[in-house]
Order: C-alpha cells, then sequence, then structure tokens
C-alpha cells in the first residue's frame, strides 16, 4: 500500500536549492502594485530557479557574477532583469505588465473552424514525440505543501473530532517542506530519495510530499491520479482528444522569438473526466509552455470540489523542455469539513540521460533518509527556494512550541487522563486506555459485539482485550485475548495470540497462540457471527457450521528477497465436533426447523474427535514489486504485475495420538489490469489437490468461499450464490474469478444517475471440482465508493440455470 497521507493531500513538484554567494530577493507586483503570486524566477536559459510564495516575496540564491533574471507567470509578459551578483544581498522588487496578447482577429462564423484547431492537431501529433523525447532523466525537487481547514463539525458518526493544534485563525492543519532526488527512465520507472523533510509541529513525522505522486504529464493520452479519478483524466492533447473537447483560440504573444497561442480547452460535454482552462502552445514546435487548467466535480473526481493545476515548462537544453515549476490549489467539503490547500512546486539541475549503475531502478519508488527530518533551521534557510510566508513562519514557531510542550510526560498523561474516562459509547464502539508516553495501549472490544446466538451455544457472549506496544525502530508487540461462555452448551471458551513484528524493513513479524474455541469448518470464517445471528433467531435459518478446536499455533512471516515473501506455521489441534443444543426462535417461519450442525447436513456428527499436526508454508511472488522505504520500514505499493502465491500444508499422522495424514497444495494467480477509461479488471486463478489423503476431516477439505445469505463481502474470491459447503472437497479442483469496474463509464453518460458517482461492475465466479464439472455464476452490480454495493447474480450447473439472487454489501 502506498504511504498513507493526510486529507486529500494534493502534492506538486519543486526542487531543492543549495547554499551560494547571495541572495537575490524582492516582492514582484502588477502594474497597480497588487501582489502577485507563485511568480517564477529563474536565471535564463537554465532550470535554476524559484517561485514567489502567495505573498509575491522571492528569494534566490547565486554565486557571485552578472545574471538575465527572467520573471513569467501565466497572463503576464516575460520580464527580464539583468544583476549583478556579489558577496552582498541585493534586492530587486519587479513589476509585471499584464501579458500583450494579440487577440484571435479571426472571426468564426458558420461551419469555419477556429484557429485553434489547426494548432491543436499539430500539438496532437507531436504529442507523442515529447512523450518519449527523454529517455532518462534525474533532478532535484523541493516541495511545499499547505492545507487548511476552513470549518468543520463537532461530531462524525458520534465521535468527536480532536484538532487540537489547528490555529482558528489561519485554519492550517498541515505545513511541510521535502528536498528530494528524482530519478526517470523510459518507460514509466522512477526512484525518488528525500533527503529532507519538514513537518510543522513535528518533529518525528516525515513529509507526506511525493514528487512522483504529482507526474501530472499531459503528454499522456490518460493521467492517472487514482486518488481523485480511477478511470484517469483526458488530456487536451490526448490522440482522441478532439471527442472530449472543444477549443477557442483567444490569441498570441511572442516570447524570446518565438509565437506561444494561447488555447482555451472547453469540455464537449458536461462530466466527461477532462479538464477546463487554458493550454499554451509554442508555434513551430508545438510543444506544451504552460497551463492554466482546473478539474471539478463534474469531471468525476472523488472528494475534492475544485482542483487547478499551473505548469511552467523551460528549456532544459535547446531541444528539450520539462517541467520546471507547478502549483495546485483545491478546495474540499467532505462529511462538512470544509478546506483548501495550495501545493507549489520547482524541478531544477536537470541531467539528462545519466548514466544510472545497473539495477537502480530496483522497485523502491520512495526512500527517505534516516535523519531527513532531523535538519534544523540554518539548513532550511540555506536549501529553501520558496519564501515562507509571515503566516508560514509563525505556523512553524507556534505548532515546534506546542509540540515540543506536547512530547512532555505531563501534558501526555493529562491528555490520557481525559480521553481514558469511561463512557456508555464503550458498549457499543469500545473503550482503550492510552499511555501516550509510553507507546502502549490496552483495549476492551465492543462488548455489543461479542453477544450472539447460534444454534450449537446459544446465547452467547464474552470479552475481547488487547494490548499494544511500540518499540524503537518501528517494531511492535499486540496481545490479543478473548473469551466467553455458551448459555445453551454450558461451556466456556477463550484464546489469546501475541505478535511481534521483529524486522519492519523486511516485512517479517512471529505469532503464537492458543486456546479452546467453536470455530467454523472454513477458517476463511464465510459467515460473521453477527449475520448469523440475525438469520438463525429471524429467519430460523443456522448457516454457521462449528467444531470445537483445542490449540496451539506458531507462525512466521518474512520477505526473503523483494517481491517473495515466505510464510511458515506449525499448529496442533484436538478437534471435538459440536452439535446443535437448542431449538430456540424469535420468529417461527413456518415450519422450517433448524438444520443439523454437521455442515454435510446428516443427522449424524460430522466427524470424529481426531488430533492434527500441521506444517505450513507459502511463497508469494509479486512481479516487479514496487514498495516505499522509510527509516525501519518499507511499504509494498499497489500491485502493478501478477501475484503468484503458492501453498503447501501437511498434516503428519503418527498413530493414535495424531489422526489426519494428508499433502495439500494450491497454486493461486491473482491480478489486475488497467483499461483506463473503460475502467480496471481484477482476477484470481487458483487450482490445487490432496496429493495424499489417508485421513481427512471435514474441516481439512478445500472450501469454496459461498454465500448463501443476501449480505456479501464481495471478496474477489467470494461466490455469490454458492452453498457453503456443499462442494468441498479432497479431489484436484479449479476455481476461478474475474471481476470489471466501469468506473462509471456506462453511467456517466445518463442523466441524474452520473451525480450518483456509481461504478459499474460486471463479472464472473467458476469452479471445478469432480462432483460439479462446472459451475458458473454471472453477475452485475452497481457501487458507490467501498460503501455500498449491490449485485444480482445467477448461477449455472451444467448449463442449467440453478439460482439467482441479490447480494448486498455495506461498509466503511
Amino acid at each position: 500500500m502506498r504511504i498513507i497521507k493526510p486529507l486529500f493531500i494534493f502534492i506538486s513538484v519543486v526542487m531543492a536549492c543549495r547554499a551560494y554567494g547571495a541572495s537575490l530577493t524582492g516582492k514582484i507586483t502588477d502594474e497597480n502594485n497588487q501582489t502577485l503570486p507563485f511568480v517564477v524566477v529563474y536565471i535564463d536559459g537554465t532550470t535554476n530557479g524559484t517561485t514567489a510564495n502567495v505573498d509575491g516575496d522571492y528569494t534566490l540564491e547565486l554565486k557571485p557574477g552578472t545574471y538575465t533574471v527572467d520573471y513569467q507567470l501565466i497572463g503576464y509578459t516575460l520580464h527580464r532583469e539583468t544583476v549583478v551578483i556579489g558577496t552582498a544581498n541585493i534586492t530587486r522588487n519587479v513589476q509585471l505588465k499584464a501579458e500583450g496578447i494579440k487577440m484571435n482577429e479571426v472571426t468564426v462564423n458558420g461551419n469555419a473552424e477556429d484557429p485553434a484547431y489547426a494548432i491543436m492537431r499539430h500539438a496532437i501529433d507531436k504529442r507523442k514525440f515529447y512523450q518519449d523525447q527523454v529517455d532518462a532523466y534525474s533532478c532535484d525537487v523541493y516541495i511545499k505543501g499547505l492545507q487548511r481547514i476552513t470549518k468543520h463539525p463537532k461530531k462524525i458518526f458520534g465521535r468527536e473530532l480532536h484538532f487540537n493544534e489547528l490555529d482558528s485563525t489561519s485554519g492550517i492543519i498541515y505545513l511541510s517542506e521535502s528536498v528530494s532526488k528524482f530519478n526517470f527512465k523510459q518507460p514509466g520507472k522512477i526512484r525518488e530519495e528525500m533527503i529532507s523533510s519538514k513537518v510543522s509541529g513535528n518533529s518525528q513525522a516525515f513529509s507526506y510530499n511525493q514528487a512522483s505522486d504529482m507526474l501530472i504529464d499531459f503528454y499522456k493520452n490518460d493521467i492517472q491520479i487514482d486518488v481523485l479519478s480511477e478511470r484517469g483524466l483526458i488530456s487536451p492533447i490526448a490522440n482522441n482528444a478532439m471527442f472530449f473537447y472543444k477549443y477557442h483560440l483567444e490569441g498570441s504573444f511572442v516570447e524570446n522569438g518565438k509565437v506561444i497561442d494561447k488555447i482555451q480547452v472547453i469540455p464537449k460535454r458536461q462530466f466527461d473526466p477532462v479538464f477546463r482552462g487554458y493550454i499554451y502552445i509554442q508555434e513551430d514546435t508545438w510543444r506544451i509552455h504552460s497551463t492554466d487548467m482546473y478539474l471539478i466535480k463534474d469531471a468525476q473526481i472523488n472528494f475534492l470540489d475544485t482542483i487547478f493545476i499551473t505548469q511552467s515548462y523551460l528549456p532544459v537544453n535547446p531541444d528539450v523542455w520539462l517541467i520546471f515549476s507547478n502549483k495546485y490549489k483545491f478546495v474540499f467539503n467532505i462529511l462538512g469539513i470544509q478546506g483548501n490547500g495550495v501545493y507549489v512546486s520547482i524541478n531544477k539541475n536537470y541531467a539528462i540521460n545519466p548514466d544510472f549503475p545497473k539495477n537502480f531502478f530496483n522497485g523502491e519508488l520512495l526512500k527517505i533518509d534516516d535523519g531527513s527530518n532531523k535538519k534544523d533551521s540554518t539548513y532550511w534557510n540555506q536549501v529553501r527556494p520558496v519564501p515562507l510566508t509571515k503566516e508560514e513562519n509563525k505556523d512553524y514557531v507556534r505548532r515546534d512550541s506546542i509540540h515540543a510542550k506536547h512530547e512532555t510526560k505531563e501534558y501526555l498523561d493529562s491528555v490520557d487522563a481525559r480521553r481514558n474516562k469511561f463512557k456508555i459509547s464503550t458498549l457499543y464502539l469500545g473503550y482503550r486506555y492510552f499511555n501516550r508516553f509510553r507507546k502502549q495501549s490496552f483495549f476492551i472490544g465492543p462488548i455489543i459485539q461479542t453477544v450472539g446466538f447460534n444454534t450449537v451455544q446459544g446465547l452467547n457472549g464474552g470479552l475481547r482485550i488487547g494490548y499494544n506496544k511500540e518499540y524503537e525502530n518501528s517494531k511492535r508487540l499486540s496481545i490479543v485475548a478473548s473469551g466467553g461462555y455458551g448459555f445453551s452448551d454450558e461451556r466456556w471458551y477463550g484464546d489469546a495470540n501475541l505478535t511481534y513484528t521483529t524486522n519492519p524493513e523486511k516485512l517479517a513479524f512471529v505469532k503464537v497462540g492458543g486456546g479452546i474455541m467453536p470455530v467454523q469448518f472454513n477458517e476463511e470464517n464465510p459467515i460473521t457471527p453477527f449475520l448469523n445471528t440475525l438469520y438463525t433467531l429471524i429467519e430460523d435459518q443456522n448457516y454457521m457450521k462449528l467444531y470445537q478446536k483445542a490449540s496451539v499455533h506458531a507462525s512466521y512471516v518474512t520477505e526473503l528477497v523483494n517481491g517473495v515473501l515466505f510464510t511458515g506455521g506449525a499448529e496442533y489441534a484436538d478437534r471435538s465436533p459440536l452439535v446443535n443444543t437448542t431449538s430456540y426462535k424469535l420468529i417461527k417461519m413456518g415450519n422450517r426447523e433448524y438444520t443439523s450442525n454437521n455442515p454435510q447436513q446428516n443427522d449424524s456428527v460430522s466427524f470424529q474427535s481426531n488430533k492434527a499436526f500441521t506444517i505450513s508454508a507459502q511463497l508469494k511472488f509479486s512481479f516487479k514489486q514496487e514498495f516505499y522505504t522509510l527509516p525501519h520500514q518499507k511499504f509494498i505499493s499497489d500491485p502493478k504485475y501478477p501475484i503468484l502465491i503458492l501453498d503447501y500444508k501437511k498434516a503428519i499422522g503418527g498413530g493414535s495420538n495424531l489422526n489426519a495424514n494428508y499433502d495439500f497444495a494450491k497454486a493461486t494467480l491473482t491480478g489486475k489490469f488497467n483499461l483506463k477509461q473503460l475502467g480496471k479488471t481484477e482476477y484470481s486463478l487458483s487450482a490445487g489437490k490432496f496429493f495424499s489423503e489417508k485421513e481427512v476431516s471435514f474441516m481439512d477439505y478445500y472450501h469454496f468461499y459461498g454465500d448463501q445469505i443476501i449480505f456479501s463481502s464481495f471478496g474477489l474470491n467470494t461466490f455469490h450464490l454458492l452453498d457453503y459447503y456443499k462442494y468441498s472437497t479432497t479431489g484436484p479442483f479449479l476455481e476461478g474469478h474475474i471481476q470489471h469496474n466501469f468506473q462509471g463509464f456506462i453511467l456517466n453518460k445518463v442523466p441524474l444517475l452520473r451525480k450518483l458517482k456509481l461504478d459499474e461492475l460486471v463479472g464472473a465466479n467458476y469452479m471445478h471440482t469432480e462432483i460439479m464439472p462446472q459451475y458458473v455464476e454471472l453477475f452485475v452490480g452497481l457501487q458507490k465508493f467501498q460503501a455500498f454495493r449491490i449485485d444480482y447474480a445467477v448461477s449455472f450447473a451444467q448449463n442449467a440455470r440453478v439460482g439467482q439472487g441479490i447480494r448486498i454489501g455495506i461498509g466503511f
């Protein structure tokens, strides 16, 4: 998974400067002496530069010498100053004139075509050339991001919102800076190293700024920004752009002897995933000069109301222009939390086609250097190309002071004392006792969630408790124990598990545990105790089938090399059958009677008591795995390539003490592929077999993940209509699942429905065993984010239709 980002952060790319001999500083205004924010300031003919801050102030560190300094802002004429730098700092205030655009003098009448179309056809023809022009490059990146919350409710879903460090005047909730080295190689290989990081109010944290997250490259046909739009966005110069956009030539101006055309891009349809605004094209070369565009909710973006994207390109050499600066401004309103943000960036010190070492692009997308968050103010004053505003300076001082206070034992204890108070809400939300100074906590699970009813135990209830402790180098300890009592079978039960993270950089942890518990025959737990309680009491349908398991187990997980994860485990279990002990019904449904607790649906016990000692091993191969490295931690990126999983399990038989005796192996291939505007497809294919089955009890069978109730988890490997245990097998089997999410491609074209932003889904599930040679399910569905989903499914056995049904999923 990706590094967890603050709410709706959008990151820009800005470059790191080195310390030079002297500073060129000043303020930039327009002809009416109004401040001009985010003006690009650079040395003519280079990418050595900066941007002004929101107050129009700029700073540029330079060695002694004579320089031609360019001041550039979309909508204003390029301004050029000659400055002589010695050893003393100098100030140069600059006033920019409004862009001297020569307005389009062509009057478009009737069917006459706007001149913009001819220009854009040239730009579209050159798109692929510029996308592939540079095989590789590296550059320095400086990023500054700021987010504000302007309004928020006191509670969401019954929980209080705490913004302890929110400045009531500025509303700043997040302010950060970072300096990185960014490396790129075709086709799409990236590697970034964060050299320094600063987060206002938290000296221990690392900035969420990441250059690669903001690679909004308009030379690509489809621009993928998953957090905004899972379908992707259509570039104004995409091969098929004419199908999505209209164009209008606003006018032209001359810059450095080149004519720059200002083209307005206008969506043909209001709700297409497209941009609005202006793109500036350099005539003759037909390259992008700059962009000034934005996205709105109608473009099918998530979370944000509006995001503005402003980019400036500069020549790296006479033939190559690359992005120098970005500015992203956005506004959001989610669940009543309103706010905005701005990220500015500069890329500089480009090296074209550097000689990267062999295997340099090894899947590591981002590495955050140890100590990158330990840089002092002297360092930041030297490398920061964009001056801090008074408001930002104030936030650093205020929040750093608060942070120092908040790290003291007295303060942490006082906060814990307030939050550790017992409340009535504990019954449904649970209770957690914190000791933040010692980095440990204790919790009691929601009591209401431990109360249930099934035909084996009758009414049952218990308690779930746990302890968590954080150590140095991101190591963690977790202990969880649960216990309870069945009032009908009059049995106590309980278990405990301990998990310790041994090496976070290798994803390594060890887990040991044991207990006596009633457990489902399918260890994947296809029906939850809560849903089984509802169906048992209201529908008289006791789907959950249980047996008693007294066991001890241990397992170990570690990454052998990047992309190869090993899991090994062993378990000793004493397994005993259980039978129904109650016939109580809250609501009688005609003559319906509870079924036997034997999942094979007969009145005899499901198996004879037995003991089993099993060992298991799994190898998970994530091909071309990409990852993020933080000090003492590793996070896996969302996979782009297939994953192969090999499972082996052996029950070691031996006389009367160990009854189970078998060998089982399974291979699974899973993955997904992106069809861009048509959506995304996920698939999973499995094949397995018991190679030795001398003694196999029913809980050892291979069980398919069926679903017999209206509610579904909608996991990729879940069948919609299959009985939980009807086709469980000890023979060879094949299993396949495929699901395609159109992500609004169809309903986006239907008035009214498109405002709901629903995803359309289609898919199929397949199973083959010796007793059922062909079982197929076909389904269609609608989904709102991942909070709500409804499917209609039809099932076929041996080409004959055998069932149909609705499935619903709700989750947050």
